[in-house]
């Protein structure tokens, strides 16, 4: 059976990637977004027949007053052996428009049964400095984050500003709060900008077709134990085109002993709350 670790999707991940939220920086666009996924590969190691699921992504907020991001990840899952299972992940995070502080909440049910969940929340004092964190739930426990750790949102507008900038790599350390105490390291390589005009819908919907009017990149992510020089092989891999508005398509989630696509299959523009 596969825990939530090897099936989350860290906020960011692929959507979760995040960058200094100041208003000179990139902006997400406020939306929900909801993904088929299918299978893409499947090694026999991995001990699976059969995986379908389901992707639900949303992201409200500003830089003002802090960004709220839910997403919920459901597969079902056929094993070789004979047998299925419906893993459901679900998370709902808040973080301030600074970078300071996250409060995050993750949950995972096992045919519809609750077995385990996780809060962390997080403070720092300044940007650059070790972050005070509580484990609330399991087991309550305290511990500092690393001072160069940021948090998901705030590294998915990290990698928006590096893409607009014409850099083609990043190399982040990620705290995102569903490995208890440990940060990831995020190493990134963004693709040449493709103009606007160059994204096909991947199903039909007002919003979908707005979206042909917004330039993008190819992104490909690769995530790391905190302590690894890049030489091992990674804890799980993303690729994705990312819009300028912070939407993502065209997904490829990659866990090693197999990998799931997804299809964007409807969206729905929220209204962006400007600062005063």
């Amino acid at each position: 059976m596969f825990s939530s670790k090897a099936l989350r999707l860290s906020s960011a991940s692929f959507f979760l990637l995040a960058f200094s939220l100041g208003c000179h920086a990139a902006t997400l666009a406020p939306h929900r977004a909801y993904y088929d996924l299918e299978v893409k590969r499947l090694d026999s190691a991995s001990g699976i027949a059969t995986i379908k699921g389901k992707l639900a992504y949303e992201i409200t907020g500003s830089s003002c007053e802090g960004y709220a991001v839910t997403y919920r990840i459901a597969n079902r899952i056929g094993y070789s052996e004979g047998g299925a299972q419906v893993i459901d992940t679900q998370l709902a995070s808040w973080e301030s428009g600074d970078g300071l502080q996250m409060d995050v909440t993750q949950k995972q049910f096992l045919d519809s049964r609750l077995s385990s969940e996780n809060r962390v929340k997080v403070i720092k004092k300044a940007a650059g400095t070790p972050g005070q964190a509580e484990i609330v739930l399991p087991k309550p426990k305290q511990f500092e984050t690393d001072a160069s750790a940021i948090f998901p949102t705030a590294f998915q507008m990290r990698l928006l500003d590096a893409a607009t900038k014409g850099s083609t790599r990043d190399d982040s350390l990620v705290f995102e709060g569903s490995d208890e105490d440990q940060s990831m390291r995020v190493i990134s390589f963004i693709g040449p900008r493709q103009a606007a005009g160059s994204f096909t819908a991947e199903a039909s919907s007002s919003d979908l077709a707005s979206l042909g009017k917004v330039p993008s990149w190819p992104v490909s992510i690769s995530y790391y134990n905190a302590k690894s020089t890049g030489d091992e092989q990674p804890v799980y891999q993303a690729s994705f085109k990312m819009l300028e508005n912070g939407i993502s398509t065209d997904l490829v989630l990659d866990y090693g002993t197999y990998a799931l696509s997804g299809k964007l299959s409807k969206i729905e523009l929220l209204k962006a709350e400007p600062c005063n």
